[in-house]
């Protein structure tokens, strides 16, 4: 089957893979078809309908079909994964040899401040984008997120597109 495979970019291209191909197969076949010094495969990260594919899961197990398509971005922390493997191995040696037994577990955590403050008066708000910012957002809303969403994701990022996909994949789970 064709897949079509999107950079954050904007670059498209398409890839021949199996049903039964494993999500690092595919992976491997980004890599292959856009060079190793541009997508290599362990520092990619691929994303479909707004969730990322685990490598040992295949393309039917995630529900991705004939003419579907991907994003795929480079992961940042995959350049550390050693020293990102380290801390979490220390933080759990932590927390199961010096558990917080002095703090009272029964009462919630206040609430985070919102990040996002309704503006006064009731009045719709308006931003202006340009062309390149519009690009921008169409190509975070195509990731598979609820364009509203998007939009006040990427002005609380400065109008940054990476760092606007991050914060989306990182806090996926609080939009649904």
């Amino acid at each position: 089957m064709k897949l079509s495979v999107k950079t954050l970019k904007g670059f498209q291209f398409e890839i021949e893979v199996k049903p039964e191909d494993t999500v690092c197969d595919v992976k491997k076949n980004i890599e292959s078809f856009r060079g190793q010094n541009v997508y290599p495969a362990e520092k990619q990260m691929l994303i479909y309908q707004g969730k990322i594919l685990v490598d040992d899961t295949t393309l039917e197990q995630n529900g991705v079909m004939d003419s579907s398509f991907l994003v795929v971005m480079l992961n940042k922390l995959a350049m550390i994964n050693g020293v990102v493997r380290a801390v979490v191995v220390v933080v759990v040696v932590m927390v199961h040899y010096f558990p917080c037994s002095a703090r009272d577990n029964d009462a919630p955590p206040p609430p985070p401040p919102p990040v996002l403050r309704p503006n006064s008066g009731g009045l719709p708000a308006t931003a202006v984008v340009t062309p390149e910012e519009q690009e921008a957002i169409n190509r975070l809303e195509a990731m598979g997120f609820d364009r509203a969403q998007v939009t006040r994701v990427f002005f609380v990022c400065s109008k940054n597109e990476e760092l606007a996909a991050n914060y989306l994949l990182d806090h996926s789970h609080e939009f649904n």
